[in-house]
């Protein structure tokens, strides 16, 4: 089972590793690792309030838990720059390739930081307990799985209802 540690010290590997891209020029590659390396951190933070690993790797399972841990500590400011770093590294940086290599360099620096708060914040949580959460976002999955095949249903019964609609007005 992957510990706390393993997420952390994985996470400045890959840090290190999109520095050493960054040197040699190679900015798309770094803003991707750089990125991964942020993901790293998050599975990190929920790890280390006991949130199972296989939990913490699924983004859908996760993010919602992540988003409400820094709200409810107070530091909306690393979530917002999370968020930041998702757009201006993975999105725009790396798939679009639209992030000027100057934002992408600039950025890295920042990621740095990042890490080094969510390490101080997993350090002083480690002994705060959630697994109680896993079980309550597995029933939120669960209930927005359901609403999305409701959600399907209702949009086909409108369809219906119009094709309905444009047949009979149409004689």
């Amino acid at each position: 089972m992957r510990k706390f540690e393993d997420f952390l010290s994985k996470a400045k590997e890959t840090y290190h590793e999109a520095l050493k891209l960054l040197a040699r020029g190679d900015f798309l590659d770094a803003a991707e690792k750089s990125w991964w390396a942020v993901e790293l951190m998050r599975k990190a933070l929920l790890v280390s309030v006991r949130i199972p690993p296989e939990k913490a790797e699924s983004l859908e399972f996760s993010l919602p838990i992540f988003e409400r841990l820094l709200k409810a500590i107070e530091r909306r400011d690393l979530l917002r720059e999370y968020y930041r770093f998702n757009s201006c590294l993975h999105v725009m940086g790396f798939y679009r390739m639209l992030t000027s290599e100057e934002e992408i360099a600039k950025t890295l620096e920042e990621v740095d930081t990042w890490i080094r708060n969510i390490e101080n914040i997993a350090k002083k949580l480690s002994g705060v307990n959630l697994s109680k959460v896993v079980e309550l976002m597995d029933e939120a999955l669960r209930i927005k799985r359901e609403i999305l095949k409701a959600n399907v249903k209702y949009h086909e019964a409108l369809s219906k209802i119009s094709e309905l609609i444009r047949q009979t007005t149409s004689k």
